[in-house]
């Protein structure tokens, strides 16, 4: 590890425990950490930047088809979904929610400081991810871009953006052009996602490894506030309705990397080459 990214890993540290200090009266924490879906995140950022008037500089939009919450917004039905295969790899749990861990500090029940650990690299997610790609191509085709050619294209030069930025590729297959599978220079990334007081309890709760509920990990409030200091686990129901309108106050996101070739300058950029590419095929909101 280089002196840049020491400096660069403890002034994010740093801002994140700023952050808990400021907001935690009113907020409960949990930390996401992730590396493949960096570039889904940023494409449905992009996304909802050019039909829903999301912010540019918002945080990484984690989910943004409301299809897949349709009779699934509630705890109950991550808790149903989990049932049926005793884990948090189901196809359905993982389109609307995402695996969390309750502190900057939290082992998450693996021994070790389990952020720390994965913030450069991100953590893995399973082998059972299979290809990425198809999700960029159920995004889009949600969004009206179904046409079998413009689509190809489309992902091929989406895929491209997330090559050049040096994001964790490796989980993406190829569409329509060959591409070269260098080392990613910034695999790492960790969501801190603040979720107001008044409505933790409607989409969180207290976990084990692989989603199973914790021992009285619902409702979460009260799980967290037993607890002293805090560690374990939590999965996050993220509605787009509770993430996409920063103004509403229920939930605040902020973005880190560990490599100081990912900042809010660089990220900017990869949302704007984004737009680039889907601005010609997204003429009015209507579309999506």
């Amino acid at each position: 590890v280089t002196e840049l990214v020491r400096h660069r890993v403890h002034a994010a540290v740093r801002e994140m425990l700023r952050n808990e200090l400021e907001l935690s009266e009113e907020y409960s924490v949990f930390y996401h950490s992730y590396s493949a879906s960096c570039l889904l995140y940023e494409l449905q950022t992009a996304l909802a930047c050019r039909l829903l008037g999301y912010p540019m500089d918002g945080p990484p939009v984690m989910r943004l088809n409301r299809l897949h919450f349709a009779g699934r917004d509630r705890l109950a039905s991550l808790l149903e979904m989990h049932a049926e295969r005793r884990s948090d790899h189901h196809e359905g749990f993982r389109k609307i929610a995402i695996s969390t861990v309750v502190s900057w500090f939290a082992s998450g029940g693996y021994g070790h400081h389990l952020l720390m650990k994965h913030f450069l690299r991100g953590w893995f997610g399973g082998h059972d991810l299979g290809d990425m790609t198809l999700l960029i191509e159920e995004l889009l085709r949600t969004c009206g871009i179904a046409e079998p050619t413009r689509l190809t294209a489309l992902v091929a030069d989406i895929l491209e953006v997330g090559d050049k930025w040096g994001l964790e590729m490796s989980r993406y297959k190829d569409r329509g052009r060959w591409r070269s599978k260098n080392r990613p220079l910034v695999p790492g990334h960790i969501l801190q996602v603040f979720v107001h007081n008044s409505v933790v309890d409607s989409v969180a709760y207290g976990a084990l490894p692989l989603g199973k509920l914790a021992p009285h990990g619902s409702p979460i409030s009260a799980w967290l506030a037993r607890q002293c200091p805090l560690d374990g686990q939590a999965r996050l129901l993220v509605h787009p309705d509770l993430f996409l309108d920063p103004g509403s106050g229920w939930a605040r996101v902020f973005t880190h990397c560990g490599s100081p070739l990912y900042g809010s300058a660089q990220r900017l950029r990869v949302l704007r080459e984004l737009d680039d590419l889907l601005a010609p095929h997204l003429s009015s909101p209507e579309a999506c």
